[in-house]
């Protein structure tokens, strides 16, 4: 019985962490202190982010030259999938 807890217990974490490697907070090359965080990590994803800071700078941010599983800033420079502000985003 308790083999069967331990079992369940294992997937549910590996299905957890699994989910939230595949979600990033990109920066971008010339997006300033700009982050903007998604739930995906494909090529599609990383386009979804590049056209919000492109939208938020209103110029060009360039390429993706980091990525993190969140942000923190204090002058609201973290940006969700839809563009909203925030100071911070984490589980991402």
């Amino acid at each position: 019985m308790k083999s069967w807890k331990l079992i369940i217990a294992l997937v549910a974490i590996s299905s957890l962490i699994a989910a939230t490697a595949l979600a990033k907070c990109y920066r971008f090359s010339k997006g300033g202190q700009v982050q903007v965080c998604v739930k995906g990590d494909s090529f599609a994803d990383r386009k979804k982010a590049k056209k919000v800071c492109d939208k938020v700078k209103k110029s060009d941010c360039g390429n993706v030259s980091s990525y993190s599983s969140s942000c923190h800033s204090s002058t609201k420079q973290c940006y969700d999938e839809k563009g909203h502000a925030h100071q911070s985003l984490s589980g991402y």
